[in-house]
């Protein structure tokens, strides 16, 4: 079980090495989860302590399994780096959008995915589409055992499944490219593109358990902080140090910048 983060101490010898990286998820970590999805939104606490890290030399990247335009919608800021659709999307500053050749044929197959399912079988259940990733919602759903049920017999009917994996999430189930591209992989390829010397990296769920991973193979200095949720637990376990919901990153966000403005 990781350490309940009720102090900053703990993460004051990160920046000791500068630059430091910020590796954030977006939904759970810095903008609460809600029903719909396109009802997200990043706090204003959270976005502005973000923005004055940036202004106090942190470089910030947010690791999301959101689509590129959305995740830099929600978010809005432009110094920042964009690891999107679990890794799949990068976006950087100057640079623009990067998604490698071999993620294409997916985009078409997931297409043929919608085709052939025609549509699920259970209420509250939302699809969102995210190019080469379909994610199917059922935060919604009366009965989540029902709407579970019905996503993976819709998803048996289709042939076009058969080109992706499945990765199980906060109440969603999504098809991605079985490619060797994921969080973590991105993490990786992010931190040394922008030249950090140490690593705090933050998310709540399953699925950003390989950007936590990723980060402890690349020997910096680091630290992993988990968000804890009822839905979740175990993500408390795979970290350094928690901090409960995002109350919990606002005030640890604002622990730091007050550290980095004092110095």
């Amino acid at each position: 079980m990781a350490e309940e983060l009720r102090d900053i101490a703990p993460l004051r010898p990160l920046l000791e090495h500068r630059p430091l990286a910020l590796l954030s998820d977006i939904d759970g970590t810095i903008a609460p989860i809600v029903p719909l999805p396109d009802d997200s939104a990043v706090t204003p606490r959270a976005r502005e302590a973000i923005l004055r890290l940036i202004d106090g030399g942190v470089r910030v990247a947010f690791v999301t399994g959101r689509p590129l335009e959305t995740a830099r919608r929600m978010v809005g800021i432009e110094e920042a780096y964009y690891a999107t659709n679990h890794g799949l999307d990068v976006w950087a500053p100057g640079v623009g959008r990067e998604t490698p050749v071999e993620v294409r044929p997916y985009v078409h197959w997931a297409r043929d995915v919608l085709r052939e399912i025609g549509g699920i079988d259970a209420e509250g259940v939302v699809i969102e589409d995210k190019g080469a990733i379909l994610a199917f919602h059922y935060r919604m759903a009366p009965d989540a055992e029902v709407a579970l049920t019905a996503i993976k017999s819709a998803i048996l009917r289709s042939e076009a499944s058969e080109h992706f994996a499945v990765q199980e999430g906060r109440k969603v189930y999504e098809l991605r490219p079985p490619l060797l591209i994921n969080k973590g992989t991105a993490a990786q390829m992010l931190v040394t593109r922008m030249g950090a010397a140490s690593v705090l990296t933050m998310g709540d769920d399953i699925t950003d358990f390989e950007m936590f991973e990723g980060v402890r193979t690349l020997g910096l200095p680091h630290a992993v902080v988990g968000v804890w949720n009822a839905e979740e637990p175990e993500v408390a376990e795979r970290a350094d140090y928690f901090v409960h919901g995002v109350v919990g990153v606002e005030w640890m966000l604002g622990e730091l910048v007050r550290i980095v403005n004092s110095e």
